[in-house]
């Protein structure tokens, strides 16, 4: 027994989702790939023809590899500029705000020890009056 139906019900969603497949999946895929087989054919033709200028091509080639490569390496300046120009920013107003965070954390520390001692004190009396008596008790 099938789970699923063989027939399934159009419905207007549905049916907008195949068309949005069709145009926004399939066709851009099928484009692109005749754009690159007419690139290779193109390649192929200009390697192989009648007049084989493959030092030409080759240097063709070569531009269109720099070139994203060029893009790309203006971005990383860009990101390296942008990063110590903030870094500046930063070290100019980071003097007063470490500061104050170097009173809020030590604030912090000298709480936590007080609290830390304050909730073992007890402990250790209690265990420092058990320790008498058990020595009391070993000695007999």
């Amino acid at each position: 027994m099938d789970k699923f139906p063989v027939h399934r019900p159009e419905r207007e969603s549905y049916a907008k989702h195949r068309s949005d497949v069709t145009r926004q999946i399939l066709l851009p895929v099928i484009l692109v790939a005749f754009i690159g087989v007419g690139l290779a054919a193109l390649s192929i033709y200009g390697a192989i023809g009648s007049n084989p200028g493959v030092s030409l091509w080759a240097d063709i080639a070569s531009i269109w590899i720099i070139i994203p490569m060029m893009l790309l390496m203006l971005v990383i300046l860009a990101l390296t500029i942008a990063m110590a120009y903030g870094l500046t920013r930063l070290l100019k107003v980071s003097p007063r705000y470490t500061g104050i965070a170097q009173e809020y954390a030590l604030w912090f520390n000298a709480q936590v020890s007080l609290w830390a001692d304050k909730i073992v004190k007890p402990v250790l009396v209690i265990k420092s009056w058990l320790e008498i008596f058990i020595k009391s008790e070993d000695k007999q």
